[in-house]
């Protein structure tokens, strides 16, 4: 399977993909590697019936119909898959991070559009993200985004508490980065309450690691100089310098767009990661995980974002 590793520029790519319908060849190779298989009874035989825009698979076992879309972050969308494939590929590449306004003009859609899209995008990274447990020896800090104009041991309403940890994986391995919005109802002052730590380890880490778990949760005890510290100063830039900052609402899918880009492996292509992470779960896989994608919501983020 092509991963477009070599392709340099949004031209490069639409010559790559000039048409729908090399969008269409390509998301079916994507979905069904070995061949075609039923979402209902896993069935290998369909029946296919061109259309104006996506192909339609009727299963001929039970007659249920499906397309390369359905159960990815594209399900219902009208958007063309030229411009759906555009936003995927500068998604992966762009470590800096892309936001609407930027991505509108460059795929020539409105905003809303734009945003709808990324949203979804993001919502896929959030969905596997936070399945992804942390193993191994893992190491956190508690710290805060969003800090008031004037520095204040208390915590001010438009601060946001994260848990930035580490898992320190045998030689060899890379380690992995999570960075989790805490409760407030975890935090007093800017000090993580106990229970803020056992939540962070019951939901992110793997249970046979949970007691070799170091959180330092007084944030007047993180070193300034510490590669965790650090790993946030660099999420906050990125964060002001692309979207000019964000609220609490969401922060966490956009942190997770930061963490996703730096836990990649070397070895590992962006754009099959992305795709793979796009293309296995849609709108069903978000209802009540607070990753719902409803295109209407964007009137309440920054106008970049």
């Amino acid at each position: 399977m092509d991963s477009l590793e070599n392709i340099t520029t949004l031209e490069e790519l639409y010559r790559r993909f000039p048409t729908e319908s090399a969008c269409a060849d390509y998301l079916v190779q994507w979905k069904w590697p070995h061949g075609f298989s039923c979402p209902r009874c896993n069935h290998h035989s369909a029946y296919m019936t061109k259309t104006r825009r996506l192909p339609i698979y009727q299963c001929r076992a039970c007659r249920h119909q499906t397309t390369p879309t359905v159960g990815t972050v594209m399900e219902g969308s009208r958007t063309p898959l030229r411009k759906w494939m555009a936003a995927f590929w500068l998604f992966s590449r762009a470590q800096e991070g892309i936001n609407a306004v930027r991505l509108r003009s460059l795929i020539q859609v409105t905003y809303k559009t734009a945003w709808s899209m990324l949203h979804k995008i993001r919502a896929a990274v959030s969905h596997a993200h936070a399945k992804k447990r942390l193993s191994g020896e893992v190491h956190g800090i508690v710290v805060f985004y969003g800090r008031a104009y004037r520095p204040s041991v208390e915590l001010h309403p438009g601060e946001c508490a994260l848990i930035v940890a580490e898992s320190i994986e045998p030689e060899g391995e890379l380690p992995q980065l999570k960075m989790t919005l805490v409760d407030r109802q975890h935090v007093i002052e800017k000090r993580l309450y106990r229970s803020g730590s056992e939540q962070f380890i019951n939901d992110h880490v793997e249970p046979c690691s949970a007691a070799r778990v170091s959180i330092i949760d007084q944030f007047f005890r993180v070193r300034r100089n510490s590669p965790l510290y650090q790993t946030f100063r660099q999420a906050c830039r990125w964060l002001n310098d692309t979207f000019h900052g964000i609220g609490s609402k969401y922060l966490q899918r956009y942190v997770d767009e930061f963490i996703f880009h730096e836990n990649l492996d070397k070895s590992v292509s962006p754009w099959s990661r992305l795709l793979s992470l796009c293309t296995s779960v849609g709108p069903r896989s978000f209802h009540g995980t607070g990753l719902h994608t409803r295109a209407n919501a964007f009137h309440s983020i920054s106008l970049a974002a």
